[in-house]
């Protein structure tokens, strides 16, 4: 979760009523990490610099340019320069890696291509009251959200409680930031609930695909190539979660409705 230190307090106008006020407040941070992998430049990401371990680590696992955090042999973050270096025991060859330009904040980039994820392979089911009462959490639990309103929030969550939560700029680093901290802390995705605050993209779904998350729900809005991927990789999508009411795209026989 972010905190008051991942934001920068700032001096600014208030008009309302007619009336203008100087007042203090709190903007989510928005700072360039540049990923260098074995002395080779990979990718500058935007993002706020928090859990920036995680989001490194998670990063290159869902990119499918590592398999386990085993294969890091070196991983160290430069706050002055804004990079990390990652050395890994095998090899890499940054130019057989073709990258296309996500619909992320801030122009995220991906290595991953629609057809080279296998399809979910979970049985979870849930109730629509669970999924409520998740999101509910998950914004109550918020804390960049609630101050400065500029930030998405995600979470996953076992249909009881959330394990983890991550606050970024950019909705895909909230991913990449969960999936790091998964694998650092041992824990596995599989049949869990990912839930956000933002719009589910297609590089989204295939992250949560990557790591076999079976539902992936939010109060905004999936886009069509979401949905189509979704139906083909066996994931559930949920929009508009808001209250008691919600849209199901996908694979709806895991949202069990009682009578």
């Amino acid at each position: 979760m972010s905190t008051a230190a991942d934001n920068e307090m700032v001096r600014f106008l208030r008009y309302a009523e007619h009336e203008v006020t100087p007042v203090e407040g709190a903007l989510v941070r928005e700072a360039p990490l540049t990923i260098f992998v074995n002395g080779q430049e990979l990718v500058t990401l935007l993002c706020t610099p928090s859990k920036l371990n995680c989001l490194v680590v998670g990063f290159l696992y869902l990119e499918g340019i590592l398999q386990g955090v085993d294969e890091i042999s070196l991983l160290r973050l430069c706050d002055e320069e804004q990079t990390a270096e990652v050395r890994l025991s095998g090899e890499f060859h940054l130019s057989d890696r073709p990258r296309v330009l996500t619909s992320g904040c801030g122009g995220g980039t991906t290595f991953t291509i629609p057809g080279s994820i296998p399809g979910v392979d979970s049985a979870l089911r849930m109730g629509p009251e669970q999924l409520a009462m998740l999101m509910k959490s998950l914004l109550t639990q918020a804390g960049a959200y609630k101050e400065t309103g500029g930030i998405h929030t995600s979470a996953l969550g076992d249909g009881r409680k959330l394990d983890i939560i991550a606050e970024d700029v950019g909705r895909h680093n909230t991913i990449d930031k969960i999936v790091g901290e998964c694998l650092l802390s041992g824990i596995s995705c599989k049949d869990r609930v990912l839930l956000t605050t933002g719009r589910i993209s297609s590089e989204m779904l295939m992250k949560a695909a990557r790591v076999g998350v079976p539902i992936v729900a939010s109060r905004s809005s999936p886009t069509d190539l979401a949905v189509r991927l979704a139906d083909e990789l066996n994931v559930t999508i949920v929009g508009y979660l808001r209250g008691g009411k919600m849209n199901i795209y996908t694979h709806a026989w895991r949202i069990v409705i009682s009578a």
